[in-house]
């Protein structure tokens, strides 16, 4: 039975999917040692090597607080570079390092397991309706 709250609140059912979602995805990508989330990091800078923090905070829709609290685990285990200078953290330009992009590779066979299981739940062509609303619905 479905939440009364989730069928009157948009903000309430979009956070239930996403919860939904991000849970088949961290199963997957979590047994490459990398949550959901820290897959999406290293995916971005994959694609868009030497973003600053600026820009992949934009990117991610995430603030610079909740980035870099997202970004030291995967500094500290090498994964990203920073030539951060304190001050000048704005500037600051992340990349992956040769270890980032290994367990990139690694993840992204993990990845394509969620993928899968996604769309057989909701079929492909569904997939990519969602998601490429969803994705107009960030760029209003």
């Amino acid at each position: 039975m479905t939440n009364k709250a989730a069928q009157i609140c948009n903000c309430f059912a979009i956070r239930q999917a996403a919860r939904f979602i991000t849970q088949i995805y961290d199963r997957h990508v979590g047994q490459s040692g990398v949550t959901g989330s820290q897959y999406t990091i290293l995916a971005v800078l994959h694609y868009a090597p030497d973003m600053s923090m600026t820009e992949l905070a934009e990117e991610l829709m995430m603030d610079r607080t909740s980035l870099v609290r997202a970004l030291k685990p995967l500094i500290r285990d090498g994964y990203v570079v920073s030539d951060s200078s304190g001050s000048a953290i704005k500037k600051a330009s992340v990349r992956l390092s040769d270890a980032g992009e290994a367990k990139m590779a690694e993840a992204e066979t993990y990845w394509n397991a969620a993928q899968n299981e996604w769309e057989k739940k909701v079929g492909a062509k569904r997939a990519k309706a969602l998601r490429d609303e969803l994705i107009q619905v960030t760029h209003l």
